[in-house]
């Protein structure tokens, strides 16, 4: 008989429209092998029929509670920020701890439940509310105050530096308050391990990296060489910034070169883009959708700009299982197992980023070479097999039949 497992994850995980979507349902198909699982989830708006259905084949009970409706514009979500700045609260804690979810959340922890697992560190402070009795199991997403702490540094107002430089300490006291009380914590690299054994015990400390599903490689690599490709959501900082900055720093050095090239942009809320982007002739702006395999295999390689952020890139994993060759910079590949020049190509300036596209789209064989090295690397360290095996050495547990 399967230990029975409530999981309480912030956003609903379907469609995996994100990297965080993306794990978490990774996890509970996999953590589906040996509990029975009862999900408690959040949501602004309601959840279509047909995503529910979705989550069944793996999931014994889901349970939707509502979220306040939050607006995206800009100005409120400033005005959100500052507040929470004012009271030294990081963003998202509060949003997760109003008193009507602590009390629904609280009732589902009240059924026998053998263990709990909660998803980022913006749930942690329900620990409080997990029965003695239970194992208690926190999957860190992002080292939230590391991520705060590169803003800060990245930013050029000084107020948004204040206010991120306020969430990274109000940040670093929910970990130290709260991280050890977990029997379990997960972490998707050795880095991100390294940094939360700052505030917690490193023996409770496991690696459990991101995971994808590998298919068939395909037969030849298909992509035109002059089409770029980026995924991610753009309502999500560290994206929205990678794409102007290398829109204004990287791209025009490449049209200089290809005139015909053009920069495929895949993920959800492309509004928030500036406008000059958004007008460009150039990039096709896909907006949200449901599988990215029909942007992905036409291309013929992938960037990853990114200046800030955390965890590991799911938008660099589906790319080596397609074969594709992956130009980052180093904080864009941060936390996966890559070595340049053999799986991935790195570059952090604006001309160094130029010439590596350059270059990577005028060598067949370099771009070959990068794509199938990132195939193998998905393989051996995050396919599902590995997910497998990394959440059976954390969790002691063995797959039920």
């Amino acid at each position: 008989m399967k230990a029975r497992l409530l999981f309480v994850t912030p956003e609903f995980p379907y469609p995996p429209a994100s990297g965080g979507c993306l794990r978490t349902l990774s996890l509970m198909k996999e953590l589906a092998r040996y509990f029975e699982i009862h999900a408690v989830t959040f949501a602004q708006e309601p959840i279509a029929p047909g995503d529910l259905a979705a989550l069944k084949p793996f999931l014994a009970e889901v349970t939707v509670l509502p979220l306040q409706h939050h607006r995206r514009s800009g100005l409120r979500r400033y005005m959100r920020n500052l507040r929470r700045a004012v009271r030294f609260i990081p963003p998202l804690v509060d949003r997760f701890s109003e008193p009507q979810l602590q009390f629904e959340l609280a009732r589902q922890m009240e059924n026998q439940v053998d263990w709990v697992w909660l998803e980022h560190l913006w749930l942690a402070p329900y620990v409080e509310s997990i029965p003695r009795s239970a194992t208690k199991v926190l999957d860190v997403h992002n080292v939230e105050s590391d991520f705060y702490q590169q803003l800060g540094r990245s930013a050029k107002n000084p107020i948004e530096r204040l206010v991120y430089r306020t969430f990274e300490h109000a940040a670093r006291r929910v970990e130290q308050k709260y991280l050890a009380s977990f029997d379990k914590v997960l972490a998707v690299s050795s880095e991100d391990r390294r940094l939360l054994a700052h505030h917690c015990p490193p023996e409770k400390i496991f690696i459990v990296p991101n995971a994808v599903e590998i298919g068939s490689p395909p037969d030849d690599d298909s992509g035109s060489e002059q089409t770029l490709y980026f995924a991610g959501r753009l309502d999500y900082g560290p994206n929205r910034e990678a794409a102007k900055w290398f829109h204004r720093q990287v791209w025009p050095l490449i049209r200089e070169r290809f005139p015909a090239a053009q920069w495929t942009i895949v993920g959800a809320h492309p509004e928030m883009l500036d406008a000059d982007l958004r007008r460009d002739s150039s990039i096709i702006l896909t907006g949200q959708v449901e599988t990215t395999m029909p942007y992905l295999h036409p291309c013929s390689l992938v960037i990853a700009p990114l200046t800030v952020g955390g965890g590991t890139r799911f938008k660099i994993l589906e790319a080596w299982t397609s074969c594709k060759a992956v130009i980052s910079t180093s904080k864009g590949a941060e936390g996966l197992l890559c070595q340049h020049g053999d799986n991935i190509w790195i570059a952090n300036t604006p001309r160094e980023f130029g010439d590596g596209v350059l270059g990577i789209l005028k060598d067949s064989t370099l771009r070959r070479r990068l794509g199938k090295q990132g195939r193998k690397t998905v393989e051996k360290h995050y396919s599902w097999e590995n997910l497998h095996l990394c959440l059976e050495a954390a969790l002691g547990t063995k797959r039920q039949n």
